[in-house]
């Protein structure tokens, strides 16, 4: 189910990266992936320790992310002009990274809850603790997003979730890294955050908006996985326009 995709198009002149985020999966961008124009190349990644058990993840970093989305761009600048990169959440991170480091290939982001500011909000421990009890109901529509959004095999062994915390000190550090690069972004951006974001705070608009480059949207009825389908047809819509 978690696995990466990649379709390389003879003679095309761009190519759209997809990169999840933290502990997510390639399957988040399944309907973008369908939406890419049959005249460019793509690759839906899935980063290392991710589809994997929980101790494959605790075994992986931070740097093993950022080297793996460095040279998927280098193996895909050899045989295409352009880079669209599209990113959910800690994918953010890398995508602005990268931009700012390949202004001559990177031409456009277009990201989905960048989380350059955090704020925990209750709501996100209660779907954790759905998903790990496997008590999701079908009805339980935020809870059920975030089971979809999940891209690590369960242990029931509480435990082992021990090794995870480097993991997440690492996105914490990499998070106010990224947050001081911001204004230097020159590449056109389109960022969509959620306006009831369980993890991402508000205040990461404004951090956003620092830079004239970057164009935000708000959805509305939206959270960090979760998305009504009126912002769902919107964000699609508005891919599919952005890359065309």
């Amino acid at each position: 189910m978690h696995k990466e995709s990649i379709k390389i198009v003879d003679n095309a002149d761009t190519a759209v990266l997809f990169i999840h985020g933290i502990i997510g999966t390639p399957e988040h961008f399944s309907d973008f992936v369908k939406l890419v124009p049959a005249d460019m190349s793509f690759c839906n990644m899935l980063l290392d320790g991710h589809g994997k058990g929980v101790s494959d993840f605790s075994k992986t970093s931070m740097a093993k992310w950022k080297k793996q989305v460095s040279d998927k761009i280098d193996e895909l600048e050899k045989t295409h002009k352009n880079i669209i990169i599209v990113a959910h959440s800690m994918g953010t991170l890398f995508a602005i990274s990268e931009a700012i480091n390949r202004k001559q290939t990177v031409k456009k982001l277009f990201l989905i809850a960048s989380p350059l500011k955090l704020f925990i909000k209750p709501s996100m421990f209660i779907n954790v603790a759905k998903v790990y009890f496997n008590k999701v109901r079908d009805d339980d529509k935020h809870a059920a997003s975030a089971k979809r959004a999940y891209g690590i095999k369960d242990s029931k062994n509480i435990f082992k979730y021990l090794g995870w915390i480097p993991r997440y000190l690492e996105l914490f550090s990499e998070i106010k890294s990224v947050r001081k690069l911001v204004t230097e972004l020159s590449t056109p951006c389109v960022v969509f955050q959620s306006r009831f974001d369980e993890m991402v705070s508000f205040k990461a608009v404004k951090i956003l908006l620092k830079n004239n480059n970057i164009n935000v949207h708000i959805l509305e009825n939206s959270t960090h996985y979760y998305y009504n389908e009126q912002d769902y047809a919107l964000l699609l819509e508005s891919f599919k326009n952005y890359i065309a």
